[in-house]
């Protein structure tokens, strides 16, 4: 009887498994800390090899590193300034906002087996937010908060270097394309990923300094939090589990592992590590099965060559990264290194994430965020305790590195912000116009062509309309003889969902019709050529161009910078780039 009891409980937890995520994810998180104090709580004293606690330094606060933090406090107060600028929910994926949160409901968990994706925590803070404030300023508080949290960490994560290194090293995790991304927008994952890495990595190191079976639970938190942001986050908790286990148990004089170290504290926890990314792993397949898929991944793979090239034009940082965390590897096994198993730990977890998306063929700006965390700080570490044996040649080297990696990621970091403020300043002011000729048709519903927006891009920018107070056809402020825009790409299609997951409708016509709104967008990648005849063909209303202007002369450094783009990573950039323009159509055309 009681073994029909269980079989019935596994199929009722089975069918649950995607509904029933919460209480799933908190029992497992309870479970797994009370393990981990368990598990770690009981180990033997442990075994410390020499030079895997290195001590740290007095803080000696020189002129210097007063200098140095009051210069990290301006740079910070302008960064976080300019992260509200121009800001307005008309951004991509920002419909999560305006047909959900902003009309006070929740955001499900993110899980998706139609698509393969699986990363449930994603954007569950917005569901705390959305109670306190609907203002986008309000919005962008919360990763603000994160980004002082992750500096004031950073600041006091490695005490083996002085105020001033990490100070540098702070900045230079700020000016990284990727954190940029991340920090200054509201979808971006990887800001709560790197978050939660960083706070993962300092209790950590703090259980490494005081085997306190506390540390140990806070460490085993933020990793259970982690893997939960991004189906690959799990390869840095192994990796750092992986890392920091094997280079723990290396013998440096006999060159070799000695086992006898698996029994103490550290060993322990990071086998504890291993298993909540092992957990991670059944749980996403018992999501994805009977039909597992990865369409997600397969629709964006591009090229093993190319995701190479872009990941270089991208990112000299994390090809650093990788190349010394490789060569520091060869060096251990052949007893010229001492490790530190914490640090190299990071590092394999790191150059275990970022060889991921090389195998996955996928490609984003603001993928590597982690990546680039790791690499600031191993790296940097390795230079500045170094640099003082270091030679001539070595020395040169390494500037010349660090200045070519600060140009590429400021110009790209500079390229991405220009790029993001002037999308939406652009559709902010495209939806102020829309808004007044839907006001001034007296009830008449309003046309609106888009002769080269895609699908996705026509019904994000109706949803920003609806949350402006300009109810779209299909949308949520469509009611049954009430006026609203009716919105017309140019395709043969028919009338029909503009995607498959929302119910605002598109329809279909070849060429605008008179009284259309014809518009296009910032982000639309048509040339000059292209736009001239809807621009000319009718009374021009709105005629948007990027500000600050752009010198002709910079168009040679924009289409090498264009790899961090959001729109056209992949391809050059239009000679209409970032323009906009909306026009009252009074030309006769077929519909």
């Amino acid at each position: 009887m009681w073994i029909s009891d269980v079989m019935e409980l596994v199929r009722a937890l089975w069918r649950a498994r995607i509904t029933f995520f919460w209480p799933i994810w908190i029992a497992s998180a309870v479970m797994g800390a009370l393990g981990v104090a368990l598990v770690v709580g009981h180990a033997s004293t442990p075994i410390i090899s020499k030079g895997s606690i290195t001590p740290e330094r007095r803080q000696v606060w020189t002129r210097n590193a007063v200098a140095a933090m009051i210069s990290l406090c301006v740079f910070l107060g302008c960064y976080v300034s300019l992260i509200p600028i121009w800001e307005d929910f008309c951004y991509p994926d920002n419909s999560m906002f305006t047909l959900s949160t902003l009309r006070g409901e929740n955001l499900g968990p993110p899980i998706w087996p139609q698509n393969g994706r699986f990363f449930p925590l994603g954007h569950q803070e917005f569901n705390l937010i959305r109670r306190i404030t609907g203002t986008v300023i309000g919005y962008h508080v919360f990763p603000i908060i994160e980004l002082f949290i992750l500096c004031s960490i950073l600041l006091i994560l490695d005490g083996e270097l002085r105020i001033t290194s990490r100070v540098c090293l702070t900045a230079i995790v700020l000016a990284t394309p990727s954190v940029v991304i991340s920090f200054g927008g509201l979808i971006y994952d990887e800001r709560n990923l790197a978050l939660s890495l960083v706070c993962m990595v300092f209790c950590a190191k703090r259980f490494q300094q005081t085997f306190s079976t506390r540390w140990a639970v806070a460490t085993s938190v933020c990793a259970q939090i982690m893997v939960y942001y991004k189906e690959t986050a799990f390869l840095l908790v192994w990796g750092f589990a992986a890392g920091s286990l094997i280079w723990h148990c290396w013998n440096r004089e006999k060159r070799g592992w000695d086992l006898n170290r698996l029994r103490d504290k550290e060993s322990r926890l990071n086998l504890c590590l291993f298993s909540i990314g092992f957990l991670f792993l059944l749980y996403y397949l018992a999501v994805m099965l009977p039909h597992f898929n990865v369409r997600y991944a397969n629709d964006h793979r591009i090229p093993g060559a190319e995701v190479v090239g872009d990941y270089f034009k991208l990112d000299l940082l994390a090809w650093l990264f990788l190349a010394l965390f490789i060569r520091r590897s060869y060096m251990i096994l052949r007893g010229r290194v001492e490790p530190s198993p914490l640090w190299e730990g990071l590092a394999f977890g790191g150059a275990a994430y970022f060889v991921s998306y090389l195998y996955l063929g996928m490609y984003s700006g603001y993928y590597l965020a982690p990546v680039d965390l790791i690499a600031v700080l191993y790296v940097g570490r390795w230079a500045f305790m170094s640099w003082e044996r270091r030679g001539l040649v070595t020395k040169v080297a390494i500037t010349v590195s660090v200045v070519a990696i600060l140009i590429q990621d400021v110009s790209l970091s500079a390229f991405r912000v220009f790029e993001r403020k002037n999308v939406i300043h652009g559709k902010a002011e495209i939806a102020r116009v829309v808004k007044l000729q839907f006001q001034r048709s007296a009830g008449n519903p309003q046309r609106i062509f888009f002769p080269f927006s895609s699908p996705y891009s026509v019904m994000e920018f109706a949803a920003y309309l609806s949350y402006r107070g300009v109810p779209v056809e299909g949308g949520p402020d469509d009611t049954t003889g009430m006026s609203h825009v009716v919105l017309v790409r140019r395709a043969p299609a028919k009338i029909g969902p503009c995607v498959d997951y929302k119910r605002i409708l598109c329809h279909a016509a070849t060429s605008p019709g008179a009284g259309d709104l014809v518009i296009v967008m910032p982000d639309d990648g048509a040339s000059a050529a292209d736009i001239a005849p809807y621009r000319d063909g009718g009374e021009p209303l709105l005629s948007y161009e990027p500000y600050p202007p752009i010198p002709q002369w910079m168009s040679p450094l924009l289409n090498y910078l264009h790899v961090v783009s959001y729109a056209f990573p992949n391809k050059k950039l239009p000679d209409r780039w970032l323009h906009a323009s909306v026009v009252m159509w009074n030309q006769s055309g077929n519909r």
